[in-house]
């Protein structure tokens, strides 16, 4: 008797509770506008935020970059030797500022911008070291590190841009 009793009660909780979880069901068009106001609400961020910092220390290093590719546009192109110190000091630039920026969440695009610089200056030094570069290089190849320079600017001020709109 006292199991048929517990029974019947658990079926009318579970008939109960099926009913009322019914009746809290939205109809689809409202429940289509709590999800787009949740989503209005939420921010979504895929890009990293406007780094001064790394703005600042890019343009520091076009300016040497610059430099370097002024003193090979000479004839006879400079020795690799005379010119190991200032590889170094873009290298160690460079790398701090790469890794700076690989541990700024949401910063795949500027870190994968610092990679293709690195590689570009990496191909000079080695084109250099093994004395194969010469004065005719130097002006598409300034071209070539101008524009990847321009493209890892260009995003930092266009988050510095959208940073002033929110």
């Amino acid at each position: 008797m006292l199991l048929g009793s517990n029974h019947s009660r658990l079926k009318q909780a579970l008939t109960t509770s099926q009913h009322l979880a019914r009746r809290r069901v939205l109809p689809p068009l409202p429940r289509f506008f709590l999800l787009a106001g949740l989503c209005v609400a939420c921010t979504v961020t895929l890009v990293s935020s406007y780094d001064e910092t790394t703005d600042r220390d890019v343009t520091a290093l076009h300016k040497t970059v610059g430099g370097l590719l002024d003193q090979l546009d000479r004839n006879p192109v400079p020795d690799y030797p005379s010119l190991k110190k200032t590889y170094d000091g873009i290298r160690g630039d460079l790398g701090a500022t790469h890794l700076r920026n690989e541990l700024r969440p949401n910063n795949t695009i500027t870190v994968k911008q610092l990679d293709i610089l690195r590689d570009q200056l990496k191909k000079l030094e080695e084109l250099h070291q093994a004395g194969t570069f010469n004065q005719a290089m130097v002006g598409p190849t300034r071209e070539i590190l101008d524009q990847t320079f321009r493209a890892v600017l260009k995003l930092e001020l266009e988050k510095k841009a959208l940073n002033k709109t929110q």
